[in-house]
């Protein structure tokens, strides 16, 4: 049966080093979520109280509105624009890359075909 191109399997095996590394890499990304989530809380406590938010069921100034309204809007959109920023220089991903590594996967599945069929 032929897969699909666009579902070619990996098996889960890095282009570069051919080793697995999908219990790390979920670690690392369940720690730094964790960690970001603390983080995002105590700045939202803090930027609350940097533009004058009372707590208790007081009614708001304008300006505090206001700075929600930015916090909410305009932070993110800035926070948007480094990450983009930062993918475009630090992490240059072109279509000569994708199709290196395409063809690394696919020599190496290749190799395993034929590796399979010699020891059956």
């Amino acid at each position: 049966m032929q897969r699909h191109p666009s579902r070619r399997r990996t098996s889960g095996r890095s282009a570069g080093t051919g080793e697995r590394n999908d219990t790390t890499v979920f670690g690392v990304y369940s720690w730094s979520r964790k960690l970001g989530q603390a983080i995002a809380g105590g700045l939202v406590e803090w930027a609350l109280g940097w533009i004058g938010y009372q707590s208790g069921g007081v009614e708001q100034s304008q300006s505090v509105l206001d700075g929600i309204y930015t916090l909410g809007t305009l932070v993110p959109a800035l926070l948007l624009l480094v990450s983009l920023l930062a993918l475009v220089f630090w992490y240059p991903l072109t279509k000569k890359r994708v199709d290196e590594n395409v063809a690394i996967l696919e020599e190496r599945h290749a190799a395993a075909a034929a590796s399979a069929s010699e020891q059956a």
